[in-house]
Formats: structure tokens, sequence, C-alpha cells
């Protein structure tokens, strides 16, 4: 899941799944196991947002397909 040619950490990568999942940033945070500051820290980082769309459009489109 790496943007803009980047690999991210483990961490980044669980919390983008974690943003998938939660219902909130802070249920996020809680199960990405990082502070909710700094997962607000981290959607302000241009290749974290832009790794977290991507896999939020992905995820989109797979719901849809299923449709």
């Amino acid at each position: 899941m790496a943007a803009l040619g980047e690999k991210l950490s483990a961490k980044k990568e669980a919390a983008i799944l974690a943003l998938l999942t939660a219902r909130s940033i802070e249920d996020a945070a809680r199960t990405a196991d990082v502070p909710a500051r700094t997962l607000y820290r981290w959607l302000q980082e241009p290749e974290f947002d832009a790794a977290y769309r991507k896999a939020r459009r992905a995820a989109f489109a797979q719901a849809t397909a299923r449709l």
C-alpha cells in the first residue's frame, strides 16, 4: 500500500486498515494502537493521505462491484 513511491511503515498501514473499518478516528486509533492525535497528524501528511484515499477508493469499488 505504497503511495508516491514510498513504502509506509507497518503502523501506518495498520492505521489505514483501521480507518477503513472503524466508525471514528478515535476507534481507528485504538485499533491501530496509536494515539488519536498521531492519527490526525498522519492524515495531514500527503503520503499517508494519498495511501488512505487509494485504499478507500479500492474498498468502495469492491463494495459497488459486489452490488
